[in-house]
């Protein structure tokens, strides 16, 4: 498969754009500058996170929404059957 250019740049912003997002997002302007430099092309490779106990946390030891449903659903379902008792 054959991709000029135009392709490789626009995918580049599109990764550039995210990131912005999310640091914008979790500590705004002075995130930005820590993290380029003023240079927001840097954002272009590698990551955004660290491995601090904060980030972790975030990202490891919380339930998903999906176990967090199925976990609702499952004590649901033992209130009912102690309650019919």
């Amino acid at each position: 498969m054959n991709r000029d250019r135009a392709y490789y740049r626009m995918q580049r912003n599109r990764h550039i754009n995210r990131k912005l997002r999310i640091l914008r997002q979790y500590g705004g302007y002075d995130e930005v500058q820590a993290w380029t430099g003023g240079e927001v092309g840097r954002l272009s490779k590698g990551k955004i996170h660290c491995s601090c106990w904060i980030c972790r946390r975030r990202c490891y030891n919380e339930l998903t929404h999906r176990d967090a449903k199925q976990k609702q659903r499952f004590l649901c379902q033992l209130e009912e059957l102690f309650h019919n008792e």
